[in-house]
């Protein structure tokens, strides 16, 4: 497609939310608010506070993946993926959202604020890492709400400047200033070429932050050198399943006319990787501790060899490796819908299930859990605020790179 199509379809590559589904959004955003208020009042203060805490860390790394993906694309000229790139970049929506509920989540933490204290064992007793020197200096209330809000700061500071970079000269073109949005476009490609290393740089080490701090550290005498790693793991291969899903999703859309088999087929190749770097990471941990057998290292396993985990720790390795391992192996389950939707749910599903297994655990005893009404009511509210931040963005910015000088070049490539 030319850029003078580009121009004359310019209006028709934004995307509304019908009234029905914006309904059955924010009744999903009142369900989760609704379970989270239940589990105070009905003395499930702990496991509410756990709750909320791995679901908006699951959805925050999907968000934050968005828009660090599409760095990736930007440091290297990628032009493969211009098409979908708005599509993941729009996950971002969601970051300011996430980060502020992180963030007040954080000082309800460090105020002890209905019970939001006992999450941490650390902070519920802040005398039992005396013994452990360095660590009851890294791990002060005070100390981590500093560098976990300025690590939320900083990313999304950072996704928002990436944003309106790459929107900006889109809405440009939309808007009718095509001289302007073709020097903005040439401007804003120089510009993140050159800028987008260091800031997937910091985009790196405040994600570690936030994963050391709000998921490692709820086993404090438990630590892994690999948690960062495995979490960008976790990221990336939720990622691309979503990114698959929302690509099936806007394919009878004016912008599925740009999604090519080679698009489809490139995601699902990097959906294949990440299965595979996950479960390769995932191995490191469990082999490592295995023949260290340092007493407070394997209890963090033990824990989680318990019913009802035990049942986790067996679902899980099928659901989110040897299960799209071999799925994704035929070319066709890469981009046929009925094959790819399917796979990347469950993907998703077990992700969120490795989020799970990780916090609650830690935060309620084996014998206390019961059906997780809690742990699903507050996904509902998670999932359809994300939804809904993605639309919103969607309804205000053109979905397709329009300005993007490498959109040109992604559109003639077979």
């Amino acid at each position: 497609m030319k850029q003078d199509d580009l121009y004359q379809q310019r209006s028709h590559f934004y995307l509304s939310l019908p009234k029905m589904g914006r309904i059955i959004l924010f009744l999903c955003v009142a369900a989760g608010l609704l379970t989270f208020v239940a589990g105070l009042l009905l003395g499930e203060q702990t496991r509410s506070w756990g709750s909320l805490l791995f679901n908006f860390m699951f959805f925050f790394s999907i968000s934050l993946g968005g828009v660090a993906f599409g760095g990736m694309q930007d440091i290297v000229g990628a032009s493969w993926g211009r098409p979908v790139k708005r599509l993941h970049e729009s996950f971002g929506a969601f970051l300011p959202w996430s980060g502020a509920v992180l963030a007040l989540f954080i000082l309800a933490v460090r105020m002890n604020l209905l019970g939001a204290g006992r999450v941490y064992s650390w902070v519920a007793d802040p005398h039992m890492l005396d013994h452990f020197h360095g660590k009851n200096l890294w791990l002060n209330i005070d100390f981590m709400m500093v560098r976990d809000l300025v690590s939320l700061a900083l990313i999304i500071l950072l996704a928002g400047w990436h944003l309106k970079l790459t929107t900006g000269r889109d809405i440009a073109f939309a808007e009718g200033r095509r001289d302007e949005a073709k020097r903005l476009g040439l401007e804003v490609a120089t510009k993140l070429r050159y800028w987008s290393a260091p800031v997937l740089v910091v985009y790196a080490l405040a994600f570690t932050m936030l994963c050391f701090d709000l998921t490692m550290s709820l086993a404090p005498t438990w630590f892994s050198t690999l948690w960062g790693g495995w979490s960008f793991a976790i990221l990336m291969q939720s990622l691309m399943a979503l990114i698959l899903i929302m690509m099936f999703c806007t394919k009878n859309t004016p912008l599925g006319a740009f999604y090519r088999r080679q698009q489809f087929h490139d995601i699902g190749k990097l959906l294949f990787g990440f299965t595979v770097f996950f479960a390769y990471l995932t191995y490191a941990h469990v082999l490592t501790y295995w023949y260290g057998n340092v007493p407070e290292e394997t209890s963090y396993f033990i824990t989680r060899l318990q019913s009802p985990w035990l049942y986790f720790v067996i679902v899980i390795p099928f659901l989110v490796f040897l299960f799209p391992l071999f799925a994704l192996i035929p070319k066709v389950s890469k981009w046929q819908a009925s094959l790819t939707i399917p796979i990347c749910g469950v993907v998703l599903l077990a992700q969120w299930l490795v989020y799970m297994l990780v916090v609650m655990p830690e935060v309620v005893p084996a014998s206390e859990w019961s059906f997780p009404w809690i742990e699903l009511g507050i996904f509902c509210g998670c999932l359809g605020a994300f939804l809904l931040s993605v639309f919103r963005f969607a309804e205000k910015v053109p979905m397709l790179s329009l300005a993007d000088p490498l959109l040109g070049e992604s559109l003639t490539q077979h």
